[in-house]
């Protein structure tokens, strides 16, 4: 009976894993968070790029995850990827504001316009230290 009741753990488990990871890529292509960034970013030659290191850092990480697997890094290393994953969830978070248009919201009704390059800057830069204050207490 251990055979039937782990098989079905695992389907569960794959399955809940799947609805999770169409919900999220349907999340990212109905919004256009993705092409938004290469909007932003000018990297519009590299679409195969990111559609395929967001699938494979999906797929890797969860898989990493599933295991528990726990990675022995160096400081230096927690820091550079702290910094890379709050640059790219600054980079979202921004686009995925701005197709949502809460920004032009926002600067309208508080009446700052000549500051929209600030608020965007300390958007990323709460994203980016966020991240890496994660990072490090956690590792």
């Amino acid at each position: 009976m251990d055979i039937v009741a782990d098989s079905l753990i695992i389907l569960t488990g794959l399955a809940q894993g799947m609805a999770v990871g169409i919900a999220f890529a349907s999340f990212i292509t109905i919004l256009d968070v993705v092409y938004r960034l290469l909007q932003v970013s000018d990297t519009s030659n590299y679409l195969r790029i990111y559609e395929k290191s967001l699938i494979i850092s999906f797929s890797l990480f969860g898989f990493l995850d599933l295991i528990e697997y726990r990675l022995r890094l160096g400081s230096l290393t927690i820091i550079f990827t702290g910094l890379m994953m709050g640059i790219f969830i600054g980079l979202l978070a921004s686009a995925l504001a701005e197709v949502l248009n809460v920004i032009p919201i926002i600067v309208n009704r508080l009446n700052t316009q000549k500051y929209i390059q600030y608020i965007l800057i300390s958007i990323i830069a709460g994203k980016v230290f966020g991240s890496l204050i994660y990072w490090l207490k956690i590792n």
